[in-house]
C-alpha cells in the first residue's frame, strides 16, 4: 500500500502546472453540433485564475440549417493539468442557449425563437504550436432543453 501511495504522489508531483495566474489567451474554434448536426465557428477568451485554474468565456454560432439558427453562450472552469508540452482538462460551466427558427408562410416570414439555461461538462486538450500559439480539442456536453453534445478544434493566442 505505501509503494502505491508513494506511486501516486510521485506522479501527481510530475504534472506540473506550468501557467502562472494572470496568464490570458484569446481564441478561434471550429465546432459541430449533435442536435443541430452543423458546424459552427466560435470565439473564446481565457485567464487563469490560479496557476492551474482558468476561466473561460466563449461564444459559438453555428451555421443556418432548415430554416434554424442556434448560437450558445458559455462560462466555464477549466482544471489544468500537465505541463507546457501538454495540458489535459475537464471543464464545467454555464451556457446560455438561443435558437430561432423561420417559416415562411403564404409569402411571408413567421419567426420564433427561444433561449434556455443549461449546464457544460467536458474535458479538453491543448498543446502548443509555437511560442504564442496552442491548439485545442474539446468536447463537452450541454445539458439543458437543448441538450447536445459539442466537439470542437482551435487556435489560442498567448498573451
Amino acid at each position: 500500500m505505501k509503494k502505491l501511495v508513494i506511486a501516486v504522489v510521485a506522479l501527481l508531483m510530475s504534472i506540473s502546472a506550468f501557467a502562472q495566474q494572470g496568464d490570458k489567451a484569446i481564441g478561434v474554434n471550429l465546432v459541430y453540433g449533435s442536435e443541430i448536426k452543423n458546424i459552427g465557428l466560435g470565439i473564446k477568451g481565457q485567464y487563469f485564475f490560479l496557476d492551474n485554474v482558468r476561466g473561460e468565456a466563449s461564444f459559438n454560432y453555428f451555421m443556418k440549417k432548415d430554416n434554424v439558427k442556434l448560437w450558445e453562450l458559455n462560462a466555464n472552469a477549466h482544471y489544468m493539468l500537465g505541463n507546457e508540452s501538454m495540458w489535459f482538462y475537464p471543464l464545467a460551466g454555464f451556457n446560455l442557449a438561443n435558437v430561432k427558427a423561420e417559416y415562411y408562410l403564404n409569402g411571408g416570414t413567421i419567426s420564433d425563437s427561444e433561449s434556455k439555461l443549461g449546464l457544460n461538462l467536458g474535458a479538453g486538450i491543448q498543446f502548443p504550436v509555437s511560442e504564442m500559439l496552442d491548439f485545442t480539442a474539446e468536447a463537452k456536453y450541454v445539458i439543458s432543453d437543448y441538450d447536445q453534445f459539442v466537439i470542437g478544434i482551435g487556435l489560442l493566442y498567448k498573451f
